[in-house]
């Protein structure tokens, strides 16, 4: 029973190791395409994007919800006007409002898996975010 037992130990081992070496380079390698990922701006873990199947895009602002659509085009990137639900948050419909006004002005992005810069048509940062659903 051991000369059995063992082999699969070293080849459990082996796959583990793997995986998680492959999980490592996509973490810094480029990311394909953004749909199917949600994103929040590193500072601020209550705000977030989420870019979905079929360029629709949904998030939260601090206060309200947010929904729009977003076109991906290798590495460009343009987000319609966001609309959003009506609450009424006065601490923070300020930082909300500039959230939104930066995604609408998206121009381009780099990202790989764990971080989304979004730039500007002169490709001056706009926006740093972390990705939150990242395995």
């Amino acid at each position: 029973m051991w000369p059995v037992i063992v082999p699969l130990a070293v080849v459990a081992t082996g796959a583990l190791a793997l995986s998680k070496i492959a999980k490592t380079k996509r973490a810094h390698g480029p990311l394909a395409h953004l749909a199917g990922s949600e994103w929040s701006p590193e500072n601020n873990s209550a705000q977030f994007i989420a870019f979905k199947q079929g360029g629709e895009l949904a998030g939260f602002g601090g206060c309200n919800n947010i929904f729009g659509n977003y076109v991906e085009d290798g590495q460009r990137l343009t987000i319609g006007s966001l609309a959003m639900t009506k609450k009424l948050c006065p601490d923070v419909m300020e930082a909300e409002r500039a959230f939104i006004q930066i995604l609408e002005r998206a121009h381009s992005f780099k990202a790989t898996h764990l971080r989304l810069v979004i730039t500007d048509a002169d490709e001056k940062t706009l926006l740093a975010l972390k990705r939150r659903d990242w395995d």
